[in-house]
């Protein structure tokens, strides 16, 4: 059982490895995740590797051929799919949503007449972002959800502030939908899978189930130190377009090199250069996650060089691919354990810094006055959970209780973590396998603060 007050486990010192196989079994055992299929692009060579367990009940072991869920990465595909119509003149990134989807309903109506594709690619739309209501498994389960758009709150005006958002992703594969008269996962197969030859992606568990699978596993309390394997495998299928794909490490360095290579496929020119190219430019800065937010993917600039990717999480699943493309290189990682984030972290910064000597240091923590963690300590609530932020000896405290978790339908109070602030409204979490992310506050018009923005999602101050 979980305990308030057991200690949080600390990273373990990435930089000490000097081979990957030591260190991806050692990050296993610390972070108690069963395993990881590792892919490497370097010098025009990919290279991939499978270390621990894909399945913790029948023994089997990780390979580097193992599908598994890549969640959020597909928003990278999905984005991907929309350049790719863009480039074709079928869509226009800066033509509100609601020309494509008339019969589109918002709760804002200003919003609704404002929305483009560029703010729900960029996560700047302002709709609420985890919708993840499940409309069954026919064709018809993404439109089926945009009919429920109307309910969903605007939390802010689009263009105003980044916040992650599953809907948008959501919204722009309802899109797709629209102008191919196909299924999204059909297109998404015959527009981006087929022709750059990644021919282990998919959607679907019957699609997958005769390759090798590994199986989600998550805690079997918060905090646990035992794992049990996930029984909810899937997201909904209304879900796809944000995060429904199953693929491999070498699919995902496949689709890696597509964009390297500026869209081609061989002498074939898939998606215009500049549409590939514009994805890489920021477009907002970002928070948590990353410094700033392109088209699709999470931007950093490590020494001067452009890093781009993004991480996915589903129900037991952990996934990270991560672009360099001035240096032809990527890095792919997945995990199937609920502290995956944790190890695809540490492997992809040990594998930048091993092969390209890239770094991006923890910023050092810094004092505030009592006065001003006064500022910011509260109340603070959304759809998905509720978290109480307490001064705690110059760091903060977090409590917080998942209302409805999208992934496994529970309800679940989590152990307390705890930050240290870094500026005078950005926070760092100092342990537990979310040691490293960031959290900040967001200042409203009359001085008082409005928002945190926690794991990427706006939580309404509520209470002080």
């Amino acid at each position: 059982m979980a305990t308030e007050n057991k200690p949080e486990k600390q990273p373990l010192d990435w930089a000490a490895y000097t081979g990957l196989a030591p260190l991806a079994n050692d990050l296993l055992a610390h972070w108690n995740v069963p395993g990881v299929a590792v892919g490497i692009l370097r010098d025009g060579q990919i290279e991939t590797h499978g270390f621990g367990l894909a399945n913790i009940e029948t023994q089997q072991q990780m390979t580097a051929d193992h599908l598994l869920q890549i969640g959020s990465i597909s928003k990278v595909f999905t984005t991907t799919l929309v350049m790719r119509l863009v480039g074709e003149g079928k869509l226009d990134l800066d033509t509100p949503v609601r020309e494509y989807l008339p019969e589109l309903e918002l709760e804002d109506a200003t919003a609704l007449e404002t929305i483009t594709l560029r703010h729900l690619l960029t996560h700047t739309s302002g709709i609420f972002g985890d919708f993840f209501e499940d409309f069954g498994v026919g064709d018809d389960a993404l439109s089926k959800a945009i009919a429920k758009y109307g309910t969903l709150r605007q939390l802010t005006a689009p263009g105003e502030l980044w916040s992650y958002c599953n809907s948008g992703f959501n919204l722009a594969g309802a899109v797709v939908e629209k102008i191919l008269g196909v299924p999204f996962e059909q297109a998404m197969h015959e527009q981006i899978f087929q022709p750059l030859g990644l021919d282990h992606s998919f959607f679907f568990a019957a699609q997958a189930i005769v390759y090798p699978v590994a199986v989600g596993h998550v805690e079997t309390e918060p905090g646990s130190d035992e794992i049990a394997i996930s029984r909810g495998y899937a997201l909904p299928r209304a879900v796809n377009p944000a995060g429904g794909i199953i693929s491999t490490v070498s699919d995902l360095l496949g689709f890696a090199r597509f964009h390297m290579d500026d869209g081609r496929v061989g002498d074939d020119q898939i998606i215009p250069a500049d549409a590939i190219h514009a994805m890489q430019e920021i477009q907002v800065k970002a928070a948590n996650f990353t410094q700033s937010w392109g088209i699709g993917w999470d931007i950093k600039d490590l020494d001067g060089v452009r890093v781009i990717g993004h991480g996915g999480t589903t129900n037991g699943f952990q996934a990270r691919l991560s672009v360099v493309p001035s240096k032809g290189y990527a890095v792919a990682t997945l995990t199937d354990g609920d502290s995956g984030w944790a190890v695809n972290a540490a492997i992809g910064d040990w594998a930048l810094s091993q092969h390209l000597g890239l770094s991006d240091p923890t910023p050092e923590p810094i004092e505030l006055t009592d006065a001003h963690i006064a500022t910011m300590a509260g109340v603070y609530e959304s759809l998905m959970a509720v978290m109480t932020i307490s001064p705690d000896n110059g760091s903060f405290r977090i409590n917080a209780k998942t209302k409805v978790n999208p992934l496994s339908a529970e309800e679940r109070e989590l152990p307390a973590s705890w930050m240290k602030p870094i500026s005078d409204r950005e926070c760092i979490f100092t342990g537990g396998a979310a040691a490293g992310m960031r959290t900040d506050f967001i200042i409203g018009d009359d001085g008082a603060t409005r928002f945190v923005r926690f794991g990427g999602r706006l939580y309404d101050k509520v209470a002080n």
